[in-house]
């Protein structure tokens, strides 16, 4: 790697995904303690593509090898998140909490290819993983994305510590 490395001026890219069986997987995320996701705040961008895990647990633990139910995904997915970060009013459809709702195509729900956009200061890149199957994502009850594409709403708030 390093020959190969040096050949190419350095400019030479080496990417690996990270993986495990189904059976080690399924062992994992079953568990009671397991809080599903990650989150790094976007400080390796070049590196992987974290941003997927929602789509790939409804795609891969639940549809294709039923890891999951449905209900259990969304439970891992969504509420318990925020109830480990101690947002009581986040996480569920109920009256009075904020409109936070994700519509999808659940039979077309899928995980694009990796792609790089240059999109950043300084003519940086970043690598990318996009999704399809989502009809709408509304976030404090404005419509932010609809059919896949975003619509321009910018309606989140920072939350802290359990607060807006």
């Amino acid at each position: 790697m390093l020959d190969l490395a040096v050949a190419d001026n350095l400019q030479t890219e080496f990417y690996t995904t990270i993986g495990c069986s189904l059976s080690y997987l399924a062992e994992i995320v079953r568990s009671d303690l397991t809080l599903l996701g990650v989150s790094d705040g976007g400080a390796h961008t070049k590196f992987f593509t974290a941003g997927r895990y929602p789509t790939e647990t409804i795609q891969r633990l639940v549809r294709e090898n039923q890891v999951l139910s449905l209900e259990e995904a969304h439970w891992k997915l969504s509420a318990f998140p925020a109830f480990c970060a101690g947002f009581r009013d986040r996480g569920t459809l109920r009256e009075g909490a904020p409109a936070d709702i994700v519509v999808y195509d659940y039979d077309n729900l899928k995980v694009l290819p990796m792609e790089v956009a240059h999109d950043l200061p300084g003519a940086e890149w970043r690598r990318v993983q996009r999704a399809e199957g989502y009809r709408y994502v509304v976030v404090n009850g404005a419509v932010s994305i609809e059919n896949d594409r975003p619509t321009g709403a910018t309606s989140g708030k920072l939350l802290r510590h359990g607060r807006g």
